[in-house]
């Protein structure tokens, strides 16, 4: 993918998020209901990464193990909501692909619902790797990405095919779609996973994988039926 699509892309997801973001916290006030697997693979009294945090629902999840928690965002305003809403918890204004993160520093890290906006295989590589640096041995990570390929957004996957193909698969992967926010005009940049491509940035000589699995509402189902792919991986 070319430097000049790169940031195109960066800039329409920092423009759509800015433009939704008041709509977008009011929707996200309750736990998810997939935290509730997670809540086992948070160490009490660890330190906990949660990379593209919104308006950091997810530390009321990680609260009750008192951990030392730091939520990182683009969005400044996700990020006024979230310090308003807990305000012993940490959080820094940052992009997840421009991160110097410290070495082995941190026993968890989450990733919920933000590397899916990650454009590009060097890019979504290049995340992996600084999340591996920066976990501690045997540290703990958690990433979930929605399930693109359901009925719903089958005119965005179908506009994605058919751009891939009239650019000669210069400029776009096959499935990097564009999808709205209700009645909002900039569209987001989405990476539609299929599990194989997923798995395939986890190398299992630096990764014991713990869990791979697809929900839908808090449930495990099958992949077709999913809202959500879920990856939960240790670090060796």
């Amino acid at each position: 993918m070319r430097q000049k699509v790169l940031e195109h892309i960066r800039r329409q997801v920092l423009a759509s998020y800015a433009a939704i973001a008041a709509e977008f916290d009011v929707t996200r006030q309750n736990p998810w209901e997939e935290f509730r697997h997670f809540e086992a693979f948070v160490r009490h009294g660890g330190r906990v990464l949660d990379l593209g945090c919104g308006n950091g629902r997810l530390y009321e999840m990680a609260k009750p193990k008192e951990v030392d928690y730091l939520g990182v965002d683009h969005n400044s305003r996700l990020l006024e909501k979230a310090r308003a809403r807990f305000p012993d918890a940490r959080f820094e204004l940052a992009d997840m692909m421009d991160l110097r993160l410290p070495e082995e520093a941190f026993d968890n890290v989450f990733c919920i619902a933000a590397f899916h906006h990650v454009p590009s295989k060097e890019l979504r590589q290049k995340v992996v790797d600084d999340i591996y640096n920066a976990l501690k041995p045997d540290g703990i990570f958690i990433l979930t990405a929605w399930n693109l390929f359901q009925p719903k957004y089958l005119k965005p996957l179908v506009k994605a095919v058919l751009s891939f193909v009239l650019h000669f698969g210069f400029k776009y992967a096959w499935n990097d779609v564009w999808i709205k926010w209700g009645g909002y005009p900039i569209p987001r940049y989405y990476h539609a996973f299929l599990p194989a491509e997923l798995l395939s940035y986890f190398s299992d000589k630096r990764w014991e994988f713990e869990d791979f699995y697809f929900t839908k509402k808090g449930n495990r189902v099958s992949f077709w039926r999913s809202f959500n792919l879920v990856l939960i991986v240790r670090k060796k």
